[in-house]
């Protein structure tokens, strides 16, 4: 159900009790140990959005056509700093919440606004990013995946890898080569696939913590209808960096918790229990963790308040945020003793620091590896020079680029 009206604007201070009252009856205080998150994990990120949804705190920013409530972004902020006192379910919608679906506000037809939104919002589809692949990670732009016209279809073929949750994913933001005779960022489509689609297989990837977060994502003959295109046929390198601005943005917002389950007061808890907490020098360490993550917080807060991010602005953010939650896992590692490194079997908590300190270090590749933002801050908040790109204005199918290396 959509709404063209007005938003009436409530009162802050009830808006607050509001949120407060609506989160004591759905989610337990923080106190008690969180679950562990998978599978489960996802249904009830799902049951919680469905919850937000029907209690009127799902897209507080977004416009009421499509679902949201419209509300001015202090209303995001009232509700996130009550949130900050519950242990709320695994972020498992963040890519469609906080990627995919800004991006179709921004470039999306106003059917897919109508149809996708309201579906993302209520939790009742979970969305992943298919871009990078085995030939192309950090230049993104030399994508294989090819998306070949058939009438009123595309036939897509070609292989994703590290997509984040893509096993529990009903729908895709897929990033295809739709013609290889131009340069290989003018030649690009996005296109939204149907994940239960013919042709799709998921093969998830095991970490180093045991998990399996990031997957595999082989399409074989997959057809995607042309009406779902997102953008322009040709225009999808557009496209995409809109979505990597909403990614690196989200991101950088994630990361001022510190990254762990239960944030910085999980952690000072740890600290506390060990008798670090008695030490001066591993004060101030956490003291330095925390005064970052508030900085980073307040940050992502202003830029969020702006509704789209510049490349600079969220590139910043994305950096920022994979130097904290490294530092802030390293800082765990020293102040929490033995339980970091060794913890009972039976402890359903045990092992939170290990596979934070595990995990830390993947935060400087995704959403854009620390190199590429660099040199996106470089080139638009400091105004230095681009790259020197001599394969910029060269047929794709010319290039040595990716798994064409040896054609």
């Amino acid at each position: 159900m959509t709404d063209d009206s007005p938003p009436v604007v409530p009162d802050e201070a009830e808006f607050a009790r509001a949120v407060r009252a609506f989160l004591e009856r759905v989610v337990p205080r923080k106190g008690a140990r969180p679950a562990k998150t998978g599978g489960a994990g996802v249904d009830r990120a799902r049951e919680y959005q469905r919850r937000l949804a029907d209690a009127g705190y799902a897209g507080i920013t977004w416009p009421r056509q499509y679902g949201g409530q419209g509300l001015p972004h202090r209303f995001q902020r009232i509700f996130d700093g009550e949130a900050a006192a519950f242990h709320l379910p695994p972020r498992a919608l963040e890519i469609g919440l906080g990627m995919c679906g800004p991006t179709i506000l921004v470039h999306g037809t106003e059917e897919q606004k109508r149809t996708l939104i309201p579906a993302m919002l209520r939790g009742a589809e979970v969305w992943c990013e298919l871009f990078s692949e085995p030939g192309s990670g950090s230049d993104l732009a030399s994508i294989q995946t090819r998306a070949a016209r058939d009438g009123a279809e595309f036939v897509v073929t070609g292989q994703k890898v590290w997509t984040s949750g893509a096993q529990h994913a009903d729908v895709a933001a897929c990033l295809t080569r739709t013609d290889p005779d131009r340069p290989k960022r003018e030649g690009i489509t996005m296109l939204l696939v149907d994940m239960h689609a013919p042709g799709v297989t998921v093969r998830p990837l095991r970490q180093i913590t045991g998990e399996s977060h990031f997957n595999e994502v082989f399409l074989d003959d997959v057809r995607v209808p042309v009406d779902q295109v997102l953008g322009e046929v040709g225009g999808g390198w557009r496209v995409a960096r809109t979505m990597l601005s909403f990614e690196r943005q989200t991101l950088g917002a994630i990361g001022s918790g510190g990254g762990g389950r239960g944030g910085f007061s999980a952690l000072r808890a740890a600290a506390r229990a060990s008798g670090a907490a008695d030490s001066p020098v591993a004060r101030q360490a956490l003291a330095d963790v925390r005064a970052r993550q508030m900085t980073l917080r307040h940050t992502a807060g202003r830029v969020a308040a702006q509704r789209h991010a510049t490349g600079g602005e969220a590139s910043m953010l994305k950096l920022t945020m994979a130097r904290i939650v490294q530092d802030t896992a390293e800082v765990a590692t020293g102040v929490v003793g033995m339980s970091a490194v060794a913890w009972d079997a039976a402890d359903p908590d045990g092992g939170r620091w290990s596979a934070q300190l595990l995990n830390a270090r993947s935060a400087s590749i995704g959403g854009g590896t620390n190199e590429v933002v660099r040199n996106v801050i470089g080139e638009v908040i400091l105004g230095l020079p681009r790259d020197v790109e001599v394969d910029a204005d060269v047929a794709f199918r010319d290039l040595k680029v990716g798994t064409q290396r040896d054609g």
